[in-house]
């Protein structure tokens, strides 16, 4: 439910002055500087397969944008296969702030507790050329999902694509707005990128994920208004499940993951035809062998072309040769028959006579 957060955060910036950013941000560099840290690796372009541990398959996710709005979050990925060239994998995140204790009524609320359940797919940009196995796209679809450059823009960015499915409760209320209390399912499509950004002397790595999730929504709420004269909430009106008519945001974020283990992103989610060997021969193989059949296959289709063409010209002069020798022996024929009608008819030729003088 980010369409909220955007709320909250433009109606009521003096909320977020709460925060001890300052606090924050000096406790940050102190830890970092704390720690034994190195900068991140370079990409990693070996051509080896390599099986990775429980831990190395496992990342840590939390969301700085909800940490903004004083709500605390966590989420667990999880790699699908324990290659180093998977790139399928599960994300299953929670946020949760929990409802005041106060016995006061608030003229603020802001109660939310969300789960997400999230596949990715995990990919990098690839220099294709104009032709072979890894050519461009060429046609406006293809080239929207495409990962097949002519030259790498961003080298060190591994981009990601996925579905999620999220649950909601939720609670919010902003003077001068309707609240809102009730729960919503949605469904839809996330995309983003990861940047590698800290890497420490025992192999674990920090990243910063960017990236943006958006699709339909069906919720049900009620809708209440703080009424101030008696410092009360009354309820506006009531809405059962229903289906949002257009798509909605769910998660505009600025993330940072922690990984385990002595494998950084810049090793993990690469080609499998990249890294393993067996596997690019098979595939070269089964494109030679398929690229082979399609010259086959032309070769063909030109040679019967050509004697197509051959036999339908030589054909076509058979038969105008034939007819022209079928006109000729008429036209011969044609003076003998007129006689032997005469002979055999001389009442008609005498009527023709007559109508020829008149």
């Amino acid at each position: 439910m980010l369409l909220f957060d955007f709320f909250f955060v433009t109606l009521h910036p003096f909320y977020i002055q709460k925060v001890t950013l300052k606090r924050f941000t000096y406790l940050l560099i102190a830890l970092i500087n704390a720690c034994s840290v190195s900068y991140a690796q370079l990409m990693d372009n070996s051509h080896k397969v390599e099986t990775l541990s429980l831990k190395e398959r496992i990342s840590v996710h939390t969301s700085l944008t909800d940490w903004v709005l004083l709500t605390p979050n966590i989420g667990i990925e999880y790699d699908l296969t324990n290659k180093n060239w998977n790139r399928y994998t599960a994300l299953v995140n929670f946020r949760f702030r929990p409802k005041s204790s106060d016995t006061f009524v608030q003229p603020m609320v802001f109660d939310i507790f969300e789960a997400t359940l999230e596949g990715r797919v995990y990919w990098r940009e690839r220099q294709a050329q104009s032709s072979g196995y890894l050519k461009r796209h060429r046609s406006w679809w293809d080239k929207l999902w495409s990962c097949r450059v002519k030259a790498p823009s961003h080298p060190k960015w591994i981009f990601y694509r996925g579905i999620y499915l999220t649950y909601s409760d939720y609670n919010i209320y902003f003077d001068g707005i309707n609240g809102r209390d009730g729960q919503a399912i949605m469904f839809g499509g996330t995309w983003g990128f990861i940047k590698p950004f800290l890497a420490f002397k025992n192999g674990n790595s920090i990243d910063m994920d960017f990236g943006l999730s958006v699709g339909i929504c069906y919720q049900k709420f009620r809708s209440y208004t703080h009424y101030k004269k008696t410092n009360t909430y009354r309820n506006v009106s009531q809405v059962s499940w229903r289906l949002e008519r257009y798509p909605m945001p769910r998660d505009i974020h600025i993330g940072v993951v922690y990984r385990f283990g002595n494998y950084p992103i810049q090793k993990k989610y690469r080609w499998r035809y990249d890294v393993d060997m067996a596997y690019r021969a098979k595939i070269d193989s089964i494109y030679e062998h398929r690229l082979a059949g399609k010259e086959q296959q032309f070769i063909r289709d030109s040679l019967y072309k050509v004697v197509s063409n051959d036999f339908r010209q030589l054909y076509d002069s058979c038969v105008q040769a034939r007819k022209d020798e079928a006109q000729k022996a008429i036209d011969a024929r044609a003076p003998k028959r007129i006689e032997t009608e005469a002979a055999t008819n001389p009442k008609k030729e005498k009527k023709e006579k007559k109508k020829d003088k008149k």
